[in-house]
């Protein structure tokens, strides 16, 4: 069922820009290219990109009603007056939460409260489940982290009751759909603030910022109230930030830059847990925080309560942190194990409607909580758009969508399926939606005709190269300048290299993992590709490159990640 990819090398920058560029800087002519194509061909620009300083982030009051939002909640912070902070249950929304639950700790105010709704009870964000809950703490002012741009009536509902509302959020919304409150949103329709990818925790940190040099304008720091050091917030803003797959560019490479060197140098308690419970013996990366550490924090808001996962960020000590980050390793186990039982469903039901360009799979097995991730797995293997629904709910069924199709618009074609759904929001990669059961096989006769008229007939996922090494692979000074191209994420992707299949026979490793040996200080390692390789003789192989240390001698290790038969 899986769909073999096509191998395409990126085209290559303008050499004459290129040559300059390794020429001025000393790049290595491969490294010089994949700058010019991410868009850094001078100097300065590759100075700025290679060494990101803190300094280089905007005012946070270039931000639309910036002003407006530290002139609302200052009032509160000084009169000590109950602050309610309202999250999402993603890694996003849960740093968010602990940035500002941290700072406003730390400028004094004692009546704070936070709250975020569970998935599956309360809904996504300001509901009229969650404002019940945040009505019954009888706040004062409510502030909403990484949500509520969509909330306008339910904003309204709240100041009805007498709460000041300030949303701090950073998706997109239609206009009839914005609340009439101080917003402070980079993609706010009418916010001219020039960088529109900063995460929903970035737009927290800007936030206290903000904050931080208001309080100091009206001489609040003082001995007893010593001014916060926002750099100690930067392993939140930088965890959020990645989880949250935003591009690694701009402020967000600033920060994830600068968070990652906080957590490598002075890790919070939370960290060290993490660190302990994930056996990261290494250095932190971005890979580290998107592959080890977010899934662990998400599977509390996919399966339960992810307020926990805000008690972990904020723990003081290790003791306290340790318990936490455990349960929600044993919450991240639960989450996998019913994962697995889901794609063994999922892959059955769509070997079924192979025929189809785009799926809809349902079943009472599948988890409201799980289903994007098992989505994104089929889309990814079968490369076609997928709906999974959560059948368990007799009166309604529950789902995500998810598409790896470039110029495929999951919710457009939801859209051209609006009458057989009760509701539907998303963007182009992924998408929510709820059916009413009576209309289950109209919704997947719709889709499937949608997807048939959208995509083409021969349809294939392609793998972008960004270079050719040589059979003897790569050379340290190429090693070592790719991995100043770190953090790598969305719009940095780590460098791929196609690879002439070794002339050596591999090794197995402990029956699931194949090396090569193509020097004394070269290797190729493939994890669990040793099924994928048994009776293929494939002539390249897709590669990244790093090095290996042990026992103090370090070695050259690509990582095999695709191959081509």
């Amino acid at each position: 069922m899986e769909v073999q990819k096509q191998w395409l090398f990126a085209a290559s920058a303008d050499e004459s820009i290129c040559q300059s560029l390794s020429r001025e800087t000393g790049l290595h002519p491969l490294v010089a290219d994949i700058l010019c194509r991410r868009g850094y061909c001078t100097p300065d620009e590759v100075g700025i990109f290679l060494q990101p300083e803190l300094r280089q982030l905007r005012d946070p009051f270039l931000l639309r009603h910036m002003q407006e939002a530290v002139e609302l909640v200052l009032p509160f912070l000084r009169e000590n007056r109950h602050i309610l902070i309202l999250g999402d249950y993603d890694v996003d929304g849960i740093t968010s939460t602990a940035l500002l639950l941290s700072f406003l700790r730390d400028a004094g105010s004692s009546q704070l409260d936070y709250f975020i709704p569970q998935r599956l009870q309360h809904g996504y964000g300001l509901t009229s489940a969650s404002i019940d809950v945040i009505l019954s703490r009888q706040p004062e002012l409510v502030i909403t982290v990484d949500n509520g741009i969509t909330a306008r009536k339910e904003v309204q509902e709240l100041q009805n009751e007498g709460v000041r509302v300030l949303i701090t959020d950073h998706h997109l919304a239609l206009p009839d759909s914005l609340p009439e409150t101080v917003t402070v949103n980079p993609n706010h329709p009418a916010c001219s603030y020039p960088f529109k990818k900063i995460s929903g925790c970035g737009v927290a940190f800007k936030l206290v910022m903000a904050l931080r040099k208001a309080l100091r304008d009206v001489a609040w720091w003082n001995e007893g109230r010593p001014e916060p050091n926002l750099k100690q917030l930067l392993d939140f803003a930088a965890l959020g930030t990645v989880a949250d797959v935003v591009d690694l560019r701009d402020e967000n490479r600033l920060l994830v830059h600068a968070g990652l060197q906080l957590m490598n140098n002075q890790p919070r308690p939370a960290i060290q847990a993490l660190k302990q419970v994930k056996r990261v013996d290494g250095e932190i990366t971005a890979t580290t925080l998107g592959f080890k550490f977010a899934p662990l924090m998400n599977a509390a808001g996919r399966l339960y309560d992810a307020s926990l996962a805000v008690e972990l960020l904020l723990s003081p000590t290790l003791d306290q942190a340790l318990p936490l980050a455990q349960q929600l390793n044993d919450m991240n186990e639960e989450r996998r194990n019913l994962e697995q039982g889901m794609l063994t469903i999922a892959f059955e039901q769509a070997a079924q409607q192979e025929d189809q360009k785009g799926l809809v799979l349902a079943s009472e097995q599948f988890h409201e909580g799980i289903n994007g991730i098992v989505a994104a797995r089929l889309a990814e293997k079968t490369f076609k758009p997928t709906i999974l629904l959560s059948t368990a709910n007799p009166e309604r069924y529950t789902g995500s969508g998810r598409s790896a199709i470039p110029d495929f618009h999951l919710k457009e074609a939801l859209q051209d399926c609006a009458d057989q759904l009760v509701r539907f929001g998303g963007h182009a990669g992924a998408a929510g939606c709820t059916v009413a059961p009576e209309n289950l096989e109209a919704f997947r006769t719709a889709f499937a005709r949608v997807c048939e008229d959208w995509l083409p007939k021969q349809l294939r996922p392609q793998l972008l190269l960004d270079g050719k090494l040589p059979q003897q692979g790569p050379d340290a000074l190429l090693v070592e300048q790719i991995q100043q191209l770190e953090p790598f994420g969305a719009a940095n992707p780590e460098p791929l290299f196609a690879l002439p299949i070794p002339q050596e026979e591999f090794q197995l490793l402990k029956e699931h993992h194949v090396k090569w040996i193509l020097s004394r200080s070269t290797e190729v390692i493939g994890w669990n590709f040793a099924e994928q390789l048994q009776g293929v003789k494939p002539h390249q192989l897709a590669v990244t490159v790093g090095f290996n240390e042990f026992r103090g001698q370090r070695k050259i290790q690509m990582l095999l990640k695709e191959i081509q038969a």
